[in-house]
């Protein structure tokens, strides 16, 4: 193996579910994207970042071909959404009180549009 001294450190928290999604645009054949979860337990607002062993690692292709690289970046949060929705009611069920679960995502469009923070600029009519 390459890394034959790996290990897995997991940290003391408060068990929320976090999700980091990405998203690959148009590098699949047949013009497809990926995209991908890592879904981890760390605290709600940590002094500091700290990245704990996974609960659960997603890679999928988005078989459907996205308009451009925001699409895909919806697409995946949307996917990545639904498996929280289970992991979040399994740690409900054993005990651990959930907050919201934050996504994060390195685009901004996608972002804004998940959390619906899109300013609506309205058109104004002009005469030509």
């Amino acid at each position: 193996a390459t890394y034959q001294n790996v290990k897995i450190r997991f940290h003391a928290c408060d068990m929320q579910l976090n999700v980091d999604s990405d998203a690959a645009y148009l590098v699949q054949p047949q013009a497809c994207s990926r995209y991908a979860g890592y879904f981890y337990l760390g605290s709600p607002q940590p002094k500091h970042y700290i990245l704990n062993g996974a609960v659960l690692v997603t890679c999928k292709t988005i078989h459907s071909v996205c308009a451009s690289a925001a699409e895909a970046e919806t697409a995946g949060h949307f996917h990545n959404a639904q498996h929280a929705i289970v992991i979040k009611r399994i740690l409900e069920v054993m005990g651990r009180e959930q907050n919201p679960v934050p996504l994060k995502t390195g685009n901004s469009t996608a972002n804004s549009f998940v959390y619906d923070n899109i300013p609506i600029i309205p058109i104004t009519s002009r005469n030509i």
